[in-house]
């Protein structure tokens, strides 16, 4: 598995205008534009790109900011601190991680890509525990998505169930002396049942199984 971290002015802006158009998991994600520009502007294509260009692109920032993950995410420990946790391996295939100035980070495991928030300097390591977690996705679509089917869950339930077991990061990621994962409010119920039976049990299918039960 490989990570290729691009920056796609053009990437972004469709991010921009696609998030702003949805909500998701109990989030309006409108409501984490700048308060430098309405909704009706970002639907402008020749606006949003002076904007962004102004802010961050003819600053280097998305440049610097690409730099810096790539001499700062170690690929050969993250890959293998997954492949532990979930019991699982990655494909030999190369994962596109687009640089995105919106506060939200998209992805398709069918295209293999996903988008990384654009992070400054203070908090910056932020971005290595959300490459942890949508990689996590990744293993999940790759190995379990069609388990869950096949056990009766719906499309919601498996999407929940996915969110929700990435509270399982955190013991590697306070070991890796990163930001921990925090999730989605709507799920921090079932991300605390999760924590707790991965105390009495650390196996991540038999965590899996016990989580369908629940949710069904």
């Amino acid at each position: 598995m490989k990570l290729q971290f691009i920056e796609d002015i053009e990437r972004d802006i469709k991010n921009w205008q696609n998030s702003v158009a949805v909500k998701s998991y109990g989030v309006d994600w409108k409501k984490f534009l700048p308060d430098d520009i309405s909704v009706k502007k970002v639907y402008n294509d020749k606006y949003l790109k002076n904007y962004l260009e102004k802010k961050f692109y003819r600053l280097g920032k998305i440049f610097e900011f690409r730099n810096w993950l790539e001499h700062n995410v170690n690929f050969i420990r993250l890959q293998k601190d997954l492949e532990i946790l979930v019991g699982k391996k990655f494909p030999s295939k190369t994962i596109k991680v687009f640089i995105t100035t919106f506060h939200r980070a998209p992805y398709s495991f069918e295209k293999s890509f996903f988008y990384i928030i654009w992070r400054n300097s203070k908090n910056r390591e932020k971005a290595i525990t959300n490459i942890y977690h949508e990689l996590m996705h990744f293993l999940f679509h790759w190995h379990y998505w069609d388990l869950c089917k096949k056990a009766g869950l719906s499309e919601t339930q498996i999407h929940v169930l996915k969110e929700s077991l990435t509270v399982l990061l955190n013991p590697i990621l306070k070991q890796r002396e990163l930001p921990i994962d925090f999730g989605y409010p709507s799920h921090q119920e079932i991300r605390a049942k999760i924590k707790e039976m991965w105390r009495n049990a650390k196996n991540f299918d038999l965590i899996l199984k016990q989580v369908q039960k629940i949710l069904k």
